[in-house]
């Protein structure tokens, strides 16, 4: 089987990630790729094992930084954007791919229509956005498969058929179980809807030590909301390699999660559950999805107080169970099986 898959633009998929995206496509292409598949992987420059004569420009702030934000572009970057996807698109349509697995947030890969390529699945990782949504509507017909990371995301969509729910999964065998002992964990991007300033004050109020862990996604926000609590009691690690991310993990004894958001799925809490440290997180989006098993560990949305109750009931949870969570339900190998199937089944159609 040979398979074009279309990663995310804005950043190459490279260590340290810029984002939950880009984890998702390493894991996917690394995953095909150990079951003897053919792939081709266009992203944006910098990323490892990608077709570089077709990459995606990526985004660079350098003289904008003031600006710099993950919703946002700087002059003349979404054009140079729009501009790759159509050379990957004049490919695509001469290409002898089985398959098209598109991750993009990007409309151009849809608006090329399925007469004018290979059969392909797209993946939303994304809550519905406006000029993808406008273009399933005008081009998307009923023979085109899609799949959602979460049931909540599929029901954001309006889509022209059913998307197929397939949720991320972790190396389980790579995020192996962490001591703990140690404080709270909060990892991922450092953005305003993602929400860490509230996990700074649910650890104040639990007295435990916070590391904060990930990139800085929106400056402001974070010399607004961030920057003055840092110290003894609040460390920020910044972005960090895989390696370095399980290792701290594992050695706290509690994982947050406060999106502000609707949260398509919550791939570090699975992350952090295979490192056997339990977590607590507000009900938001495809979250619950998750800890479904642990209703307790849930806190509503931006209620800081609820959150600390539910992160004195996940403290008591045993690492060993947390775990098993990751483990039975959320392994790299089953979404890959997953994945396989309904490629298998979209080609044979």
């Amino acid at each position: 089987m040979k398979i074009a898959v279309i990663g995310p633009s804005r950043m190459p998929i490279a260590p340290p990630f810029g984002g939950g995206l880009e984890v998702f496509v390493q894991r996917m292409v690394d995953g095909l790729r150990c079951r003897g598949l053919d792939v081709d992987l266009f992203a944006a420059a910098g990323s490892q094992g990608h077709r570089r004569d077709l990459e995606f420009p990526g985004v660079d702030w350098s003289g904008h930084e003031h600006g710099a934000r993950d919703d946002r572009y700087p002059p003349g970057a979404r054009e140079s954007e729009t501009a790759a996807f159509a050379r990957v698109c004049r490919y695509l349509e001469r290409s002898d791919y089985d398959l098209v697995h598109n991750n993009s947030v990007h409309p151009s890969i849809l608006e090329l229509g399925p007469a004018r390529r290979p059969p392909m699945v797209t993946t939303l990782h994304t809550p519905p956005q406006d000029d993808m949504q406008g273009v399933l509507g005008r081009v998307a017909g009923a023979s085109e498969r899609f799949c959602a990371v979460s049931r909540f995301t599929a029901r954001q969509w309006s889509l022209p058929r059913a998307a197929e729910v397939i949720h991320n999964g972790v190396q389980t065998d790579q995020w192996r179980p962490g001591p703990g002992g140690g404080g709270a964990v909060w990892f991922g991007r450092l953005t305003r809807e993602k929400a860490p300033h509230l996990a700074i004050e649910a650890c104040r109020r639990l007295g435990m030590p916070l590391t904060l862990i990930g990139r800085c996604a929106d400056p402001t926000y974070f010399s607004q909301r961030i920057a003055a609590h840092l110290g003894d009691q609040v460390r920020w690690l910044g972005a960090m390699a895989p390696e370095q991310i399980m290792d701290e993990v594992g050695r706290a004894s509690l994982a947050l999660a406060t999106p502000q958001w609707d949260e398509p799925f919550g791939l570090v809490l699975i992350e952090a559950l295979s490192c056997g440290t339990p977590v607590a997180a507000f009900s938001r989006g495809g979250i619950p999805e998750i800890l479904r098993t642990v209703p307790e560990h849930l806190a509503r949305p931006d209620d800081v107080d609820d959150l600390v109750r539910a992160a004195r009931a996940a403290l008591h949870q045993p690492r060993a169970e947390a775990r098993a969570i990751a483990v039975e339900r959320f392994d790299l190998k089953v979404m890959i099986d997953r994945y396989l199937s309904l490629f298998e089944e979209v080609i044979a159609t």
